[in-house]
């Protein structure tokens, strides 16, 4: 009964987001008509047509790197790597990110980690959004052979400065998950896997962005995302300091928590933790906000 109420709550929003999306698009057509309207009599009045310059400053982009190798009596390696993009197109910002880690000792893999996602936000006032995203997921390590996601829902920016954000979010959506109970060797490397049966449930969906500029070179984001479902309640929480080196380069360390409340059999360890110290390389644009919700998500690093 609670899942087909949330499945009909998430049906119910993701259709009221489409009514948004479609008013919208009727706006700006409405709008784009005016202008054009309003240019070509301009220019017919002036005799001549003066090109108009294309539309500048609507991109953002923002990759990481950050590998460690040690050598000796065995051989540590481990590397992540992070890449987000956001785009603005009038009410619209789009944005998606790519996210990876590897971890080995010697020759046996002991972490690996693949995720991405894609979100879109419609403005619907100077402070509430509609957000619409997609996300998957692959850790051979998790207990999940995949998770993946698709949610719809509304925002609201609490706080919006030069120098802070802070922006929730609450939707509803599906999720498909695939359980697979794991046998692991003395250094933690997997021996044996056993998928379990497909779960499908309907998710609450819960977020909050938070960045500030404690000075000119100095960030701090975090970035909090809850999926609850009646088959297990995923927690991810990406918080890292961010210090500019010059205009696009910026040394970042950071701190991620993942806690399942029911992993399936044989991962007893609930909660995973992270500790990441990157080299970040920022195409950065200040009239493209911060609240881009998409790439913050991916890795606790925002834009710009």
């Amino acid at each position: 009964m609670v899942k087909k109420s949330i499945a009909a709550m998430g049906v119910a929003l993701m259709a009221h987001g489409l009514a948004q999306a479609a008013d919208s698009a009727a706006a700006n057509a409405e709008l784009a008509a005016t202008a054009s309207g309003t240019t070509t009599s301009a220019a017919t009045r002036a005799g001549t047509a003066t090109p108009q310059p294309a539309d500048a400053g609507t991109w953002a982009a923002q990759g990481q790197l950050g590998l460690i190798v040690t050598t000796g009596n065995t051989t540590a390696k481990s590397g992540n790597a992070t890449f987000s993009a956001a785009h603005v197109m009038g009410r619209w910002t789009v944005g998606a990110g790519v996210a990876a880690l590897y971890a080995s000792t010697g020759h046996v893999s002991t972490q690996q980690d693949l995720n991405a996602n894609v979100q879109a936000d419609l403005a619907l006032s100077k402070r509430t959004f509609w957000f619409s995203n997609a996300r998957w997921d692959r850790n051979l390590f998790s207990g999940f052979a995949y998770q993946e996601s698709v949610a719809s829902g509304g925002g609201f920016k609490f706080v919006e400065t030069p120098a802070t954000l802070l922006a929730g979010e609450l939707g509803a959506g599906y999720r498909r998950e695939e359980p697979e109970i794991l046998t692991t060797g003395l250094l933690g490397d997997v021996v044996l896997r056993q998928r379990e049966a497909v779960v499908n449930d309907a998710v609450l969906e819960v977020g909050l962005n938070y960045s500030h500029s404690i000075t000119q070179s100095t960030k701090v984001v975090n970035a909090l995302l809850v999926q609850y479902g009646s088959s297990d309640t995923t927690t991810t929480d990406n918080l890292s300091l961010q210090v500019k080196v010059d205009a696009t380069l910026s040394l970042a360390v950071g701190m991620q928590l993942v806690s399942n409340t029911s992993p399936p059999p044989g991962s007893a360890k609930h909660t995973d933790t992270l500790m990441t110290v990157n080299l970040v390389y920022a195409l950065k644009n200040p009239k493209l906000a911060a609240s881009s919700a998409a790439p913050a998500l991916v890795s606790g690093f925002n834009l710009p």
